[in-house]
């Protein structure tokens, strides 16, 4: 199998040993998750460098295979199933045979730290920003993690900085919000909708390439913008549960987001039948 080597310079060695932490707990291993190898310090005739080595994955990240690609139905469902379970698990207390597992938040959910497996499926990648919802932190410890991620995929609660710190439950809050953001991504390329547009990220054109928070302030807290639905998506069964879904996973209202490991049971109970349409049971609520 190839692997992958992810070269940090000196200055970013608190991202490298944030990354390497987390990796290092054998309950996070999952097929969602990227699979960690092994990390190093390294020195050089530049100085000091810290290595880690992960699998490789040829098709790269998930902006830039819906950047080159225009998905099907089956491949969204894929897509969007492996997803949510790759977050499921990273915010899960125990892992799938029931041993006690400390949960993860990324806090950088985005297409582009998500990577396309072969079989396309998504592992999760890039854990530089995560942090371990470890029982013993105190809400200074919390308050102290600071306003962190990708502008234009935070949360209104992240862009406020009004996170409820005394709930950890509202750390994985904000994964949802950034995951359907990511679903919305998956979504405006498949060609289930129709005519299918180039890609775009969230807020596309409304926000400059790299926005600063105080753009997505704007966007998202003043005007309570969310990237578009047209109403052609509505015409496709499944992808009608997926927009149902992602517009619950943005809720403006932390508390009323679905769960990742509810996001999963939704694809799961989803079967596709073929391209035009899918069987439907009733959808999970929380």
């Amino acid at each position: 199998e190839n692997e992958f080597l992810k070269i940090f310079p000196y200055e970013e060695y608190a991202s490298w040993k944030t990354e390497k932490d987390i990796f290092s707990d054998v309950n996070l291993k999952h097929e969602n998750i990227l699979q960690f190898l092994t990390a190093e310090e390294r020195k050089t005739d530049l100085g000091k460098q810290y290595w880690l080595i992960t699998a490789f994955h040829a098709r790269g990240n998930l902006q830039e295979y819906l950047t080159r690609h225009i998905i099907s139905w089956e491949d969204l469902w894929k897509l969007g199933g492996s997803l949510a379970r790759g977050i499921a698990h990273l915010h899960s207390d125990h892992t799938p045979c029931g041993r006690p597992k400390t949960p993860i938040v990324h806090r950088d959910l985005k297409s582009s730290n998500i990577l396309v497996k072969n079989d396309l499926t998504c592992c999760l990648c890039d854990f530089g920003l995560s942090l371990r919802l470890d029982p013993s932190l105190s809400v200074d410890d919390l308050a102290n993690s600071g306003q962190v991620g990708t502008a234009r995929y935070m949360a209104p609660e992240v862009l406020e900085s009004r996170m409820n710190l005394e709930n950890m439950e509202s750390f994985k809050q904000t994964d949802v919000y950034s995951m359907a953001l990511v679903l919305w991504e998956m979504t405006s390329r498949c060609n289930g909708v129709g005519e299918v547009k180039e890609y775009e990220p969230p807020f596309g054109s409304k926000v400059r390439e790299h926005p600063c928070v105080e753009s997505m302030k704007d966007n998202v807290l003043r005007d309570r913008g969310r990237p578009e639905i047209p109403s052609s998506w509505l015409n496709h069964q499944g992808i009608q549960m997926v927009c149902e879904t992602l517009i619950e996973c943005w809720d403006h209202d932390p508390e009323a987001r679905l769960t990742a490991q509810c996001v999963a049971e939704r694809f799961s109970e989803l079967v596709y039948q073929d391209t035009s349409n899918c069987a439907l049971s009733t959808l999970p609520k929380r």
